[in-house]
């Protein structure tokens, strides 16, 4: 079971996770050159990957109590 502080600490993670994904896929919608704007569009899906496997995980833990 987890700590009210754990939980915080999740919590902020997956925000900046969120976040993170958010700002690289702004980034490659608005650069012109080709391989920078592949990078930054892989980041961010990678980024929302990592945010819902944390999620998934999060909650199958929540169904098991």
């Amino acid at each position: 079971m987890l700590t009210a502080k754990e939980l915080m600490q999740l919590e902020d993670f997956l925000g900046m996770e969120q976040n993170c994904a958010k700002t690289m896929s702004y980034f490659g919608a608005n650069i012109q050159d080709a391989q920078t704007k592949q990078l930054f569009q892989q980041i961010a899906q990678k980024s929302q990957q990592h945010f819902q496997t944390m999620t998934k995980h999060l909650n199958a833990g929540q169904n098991l109590q």
